[in-house]
């Protein structure tokens, strides 16, 4: 039986590819190949979504995934808090983000009449998650640790997507 693995970008076979993408599920032999494959994929933005990611991480050491998706909840990015364990299967995570878009598409359509949403939180025991605009467009997921202070991360998420509404 073989065990071999290709690199979805070089085509170089492997047992030994240790860097799956979490937010397509493909294997890459280098993390080198995976942004070459994510830029070629998303017309370069997806290195824009990473630097994105990589902003809200680390703005707060309580926030354990962020994921930036579109209106219709395709995942633009996706990644977590390194030593992270997740508390949902991958299926439980994708209908959550389901859910979380939409609800936010439901909530938008009441905007002319109160204004466009802002954030929605939900809290848990285990867990807070986070859903704002990041443009008209898009949306980020977040969630953090339970007893974060989630009015403080969401004032840093705002200073990171201030400017950002290009997407």
């Amino acid at each position: 039986m073989d065990m071999t693995s290709t690199c979805v970008m070089c085509g170089e076979k492997s047992q030994d590819y240790l860097i799956e993408c979490y937010c397509c599920g493909n294997f890459y032999c280098s993390e080198k190949c995976k942004v070459q494959h994510h830029q070629k994929k998303l017309h370069h933005k997806w290195r824009e979504y990473k630097d994105i990611y990589e902003e809200i991480m680390k703005s707060d050491p309580q926030v354990r995934l962020v994921t930036i998706c579109d209106n219709n909840g395709n995942i633009m990015y996706s990644d977590q808090r390194e030593g992270i364990t997740n508390l949902l299967t991958r299926e439980e995570s994708k209908k959550s983000l389901e859910l979380a878009v939409n609800a936010w598409k439901i909530r938008s359509k009441l905007a002319p009449k109160i204004g466009k949403g802002k954030y929605v939180l939900a809290e848990y025991e285990k867990m807070k998650r986070i859903t704002m605009p990041l443009s008209d467009n898009h949306l980020l997921y977040v969630t953090t640790e339970p007893e974060a202070d989630h009015m403080s991360i969401i004032r840093k998420i705002e200073e990171v997507v201030k400017g950002k509404k290009n997407y």
